[in-house]
This record gives structure tokens, sequence and C-alpha cells, in this order.
């Protein structure tokens, strides 16, 4: 999810009870719902390569949750002291910092849990297990989540009795979640069934909890059999969802409204071509960081001349409808790598972007 979201539902955390029993809770909370995302500050020590491979990775992981969590309490119980924060009579420094600790590892662990079902996803094992998860519930920016969230901070402050609309904001979210993965439940049973065009052709797998990079063993009818579906989220409509077939040489998109199951609709097809020249740019290190990263790599030589051959991969997860590789898909970094060859195969430049 977004910062914005995160830094709610940490306010929202903790005016639902929180703050009244732990000093500087409220700020602990704040912090520790932000904290995973510090791995922005790979991309300016190393660039937007090296961003997109530590992304989501160790601060997003169980190392994570306890190495943030502990450093977030400790710098806040350290503020605290230098302040000389009163704290209750019957709660010693020592019980203080314990519950510190217990509310930031809660609210960086929360953060990662809020990422998965996005799909975008997160490495919810890493460093163990580097594999990206995702449940695909949830756009990124849920601006019907913001509503519910600063309805119940403005509602508090409006009427009193803040924790009671705090509470009230955390339901709305579950229930928001719940609706969620109902709706995106009916969508990919949609997906798996049938082809933009409304003919019935099922798809071999249709994982809900998504794992990749991952081989997907499942048995073919031939060499246009659909391998794959998924239903994405949209930014506006709960019931607009961005459906993606993936097959052998490429991946059908299209948008569909669950509200209009079995409609004819129109569809754009991305190539997943193959080839030595494919295969030299996978080889290089932006490729191989973006392919660990992507989901639904499309893969397309986009210029082939006595100077250079330009290879391009995108996510197709990440374009709109109607777009096209030739001469640029509508995405940008780090959705995107171009990589150009010599006619002898050797890197001219690889980059993240167009």
């Amino acid at each position: 999810m977004d910062n914005v979201t995160h830094t709610l539902v940490g306010w929202t955390l903790a005016r639902a009870g929180f703050n009244r029993r732990v000093p500087y809770a409220t700020a602990t909370l704040l912090i520790a719902s932000n904290a995973p995302d510090l791995d922005i500050v790979t991309a300016f020590t190393g660039g937007s390569t090296a961003y997109l491979a530590a992304h989501r990775g160790v601060t997003h992981g169980p190392l994570g949750f306890l190495a943030l969590g502990c450093g977030t309490a400790l710098l806040m119980f350290c503020w605290g002291v230098l302040r000389r924060k009163p704290t209750a009579a019957s709660t010693t420094r020592a019980r203080w910092l314990l519950q510190l600790a217990g509310i930031a590892v809660m609210g960086v662990t929360l953060h990662a849990l809020m990422d998965l079902p996005t799909s975008y996803g997160t490495r919810l094992l890493s460093p163990f297990d580097t594999s990206w998860y995702a449940l695909d519930w949830m756009p990124i920016i849920d601006i019907y989540l913001w509503a519910g969230l600063v309805g119940g901070i403005l509602l508090g402050r409006q009427y009193g009795n803040a924790q009671r609309w705090a509470r009230f904001a955390l339901l709305f979210l579950a229930l928001d979640y719940g609706a969620r993965a109902s709706l995106h439940h009916i969508a990919l049973s949609d997906a798996t069934a049938r082809e933009a065009n409304g003919g019935a052709v099922a798809c071999a797998t249709h994982p809900t909890l998504v794992k990749h990079p991952a081989l997907i063993e499942a048995p073919l009818a031939g060499p246009h059999a659909c391998i794959q579906a998924a239903a994405l989220p949209t930014f506006i409509s709960p019931f607009a969802w961005r459906v993606i077939r993936q097959y052998p040489n490429g991946y059908e998109l299209s948008d569909r409204n669950v509200l209009e199951q079995g409609a004819s609709v129109s569809s754009t097809w991305m190539p997943a071509d193959t080839g030595p020249e494919i295969a030299l740019a996978r080889a290089t290190h932006t490729g191989r960081v973006f392919l660990d990263f992507s989901r639904f790599p499309s893969s397309h030589v986009i210029e082939r001349s006595h100077e250079q051959i330009v290879v391009r991969f995108v996510d197709v997860r990440f374009v709109d409808v109607g777009s096209s590789l030739d001469p640029s898909p509508h995405a940008r970094a780090p959705f995107v790598v171009t990589v150009a060859l010599d006619p002898k195969g050797q890197v001219l430049r690889e980059q993240l972007g167009n």
C-alpha cells in the first residue's frame, strides 16, 4: 500500500486505545508503520536498479519486523528519556520499553501484511525466501480506505470519543478487505473461464495466493493453451478488474466488470517473444533484477539495425490496455527495461525505463 494508507492505519491504531496506555504510542506507530520502506535509501546509494533489487525485501520480512520494530521502540524510548517523559507510577522504564517494542513490531508487521493483498505484492519471507507473494485484492492506493480512515479521525475530533470512531474505522478496514477478496474471487473465476471475446477457454491455473518467480507446473493442451489467469484490482471501481491471461507466447489483457460477466470486451495482446537477443538481454544484470520482480514479463525486439538491436521487457501488470511495445509502452521505470546490443551480442546499454 502507499505510505499515506500506512500512516493513517498507524494513526488509527493509536487512537483506538494504544495512545491511552503507552506514552509515545502514536509517534511509535506512525514511524513503525512506514519503517519498512526505508529500503528506498538504496535508490540514493545504488540507483533505481539497486532499489528494485532491494525493494520490499529484508525490511518486509521476519528479520525486518524485529529489527525495525525494536529499533523504532528504542529510538522513541531514548527520546522519551531525554525529554524526561513521565510514565504511570506503576510502569517501570523496562516495562515501557517492552510496550513500545510490542506496538512497534506490530506496526512494522502490519505494514508488510497490508502490502501482501496488493497485486504489487511483497517478499514476505525475505531473506529466507526471496519470492514475491501477492493476493491481488487491493490497488496500491484504495481511495475508499483513505475515506474510511480519514473519516474516523475527523469524526472523532468533531464528536469526541476518538477511540470509538477509530475502532469503527478499523472495522471498515476489515470489511473493505473482505469485500475486495470476495470480488476478486468472482473476477478471477471469470478470468479463468473465458477469453475477452467471451469464448469459453479455461486456463490451466489461477492461483489466489501468487508466488513468483516460480515455475508453473501445469499440463498444456497445446502451444495456444492458456497457462494461467489473473485478475488485478483497478484504481476507481472495486467492480472493475484488469484481467491477464498468460499464454506460451504472450498475454491477453482486458478490462472486465464483475457486474457484466459474459460480455465480450476489447483486449490487447502483449508478446512474450523468445530468441537469442531476448536471452542475452535476460542475462544482463538489469534484466535479471527486473525478471526477479516482474510477474508477467512481456519481451520484444523493438529495433533491429546495423548498429544495434534493442530489446524491451515490460511487466504487463503496469501497462494500459491499448498500449503496445512498439515504439513505447505506456509504463515507466521500474516496470520497463531496455537493453541495447550490438550485432555481435555485446551489451551497449541496459537501463530501467524506455
